[in-house]
């Protein structure tokens, strides 16, 4: 009797191993795919185009040098 209680618990423990890690990476899954569209979604911050900055002109020494 004891050895058909292990065979059946064996049977079923490795597909239900299987359905329940199948079931935490899909929660797991779901539950980041819920950030991905606010995140498509949402506003850029606003932000100016960038100023040009000018380049100081190099003056060449002529008088004072």
């Amino acid at each position: 009797m004891t050895h058909h209680r292990w065979s059946t618990i064996r049977f079923w423990a490795y597909p239900a191993a299987v359905i329940a890690l199948w079931l935490a990476a899909s929660a797991f899954t779901l539950s980041r795919l819920t950030t991905v569209i606010p995140s498509l979604t949402a506003q850029p911050a606003a932000r100016s185009a960038p100023e040009k900055i000018e380049q100081p002109v190099a003056h060449l020494c002529v008088d004072r040098c």
